[in-house]
């Protein structure tokens, strides 16, 4: 399974990071995802969720970590 890492502004001018699995990507953004599409009158494509985890990586310009499971 791929890990992300985003940066973000974090208190007192320090940013922070976060590394998110493919699954905690989905289990958070997919939901939120799934209604933004239909809003959009967008269909939703046969492989949605790896667009889901597109979308998000691209959203928040994440960049692929290695992660020793």
């Amino acid at each position: 399974m791929k890990h992300w890492t985003i940066v973000y502004p974090g208190g007192e001018g320090e940013d922070c990071c976060e590394t998110l699995s493919e699954k905690q990507i989905l289990d958070y953004y997919f939901p939120h995802w799934c209604k933004m599409m239909a809003e959009a009158g967008k269909n939703m494509p046969p492989n949605m969720e790896q667009t889901c985890i597109d979308d998000w990586v691209v959203t928040h310009w994440a960049v692929e970590e290695t992660v020793n499971e």
